[in-house]
């Protein structure tokens, strides 16, 4: 195998060519992550709306509130850098850089790239394979009456 990839023909240009065209590994098939996705979004479907989620939500966008554009997908695209990774929803102690002081756990997380993601970055958002839409309409409408 390591003679394998020794007489592959993987140079630095294909690599950086690769990175370039797909920053966030979205296109490349890992079959543990795959599994691992799959096992993640049958367990959600059976959860039904996930409230941890929705009101997690709901914090990512009073967070998100009255920033501007550049700044949330600048977040956004950090917290996609860390998900080429995974996220583990059981998991403490995420941190991102480009909001200090604060930790997350793994749902935590996944609320604030979903947020992120749909606010400024809404026509990639299918891209995440998050099944969080029913929990980002009520984080909505629950943001929405907490304004009043």
């Amino acid at each position: 195998m390591e003679d394998d990839f020794r007489n592959s023909e993987f140079d630095a240009d294909s690599i950086l060519s690769s990175i370039e065209n797909d920053p966030f590994d979205i296109q490349h098939e890992d079959p543990h992550k795959k599994r691992e996705m799959e096992k993640f979004l049958k367990s959600q479907e059976a959860m039904g709306i996930n409230m941890a989620v929705t009101m997690f939500m709901v914090d990512a966008l009073r967070y998100f509130e009255g920033m501007n554009k550049e700044k949330i997908k600048k977040i956004a695209l950090e917290i996609a850098m860390q998900g080429t990774q995974g996220f583990n929803p059981e998991k403490k102690g995420y941190t991102i850089g480009s909001i200090p002081g604060k930790s997350f756990s793994g749902y935590h997380i996944l609320a604030y790239y979903y947020v992120s993601w749909a606010l400024v970055i809404p026509e990639m958002l299918k891209e995440l394979n998050l099944p969080y839409d029913d929990e980002y309409k009520m984080a909505l409408k629950l943001h929405e009456e907490n304004e009043k």
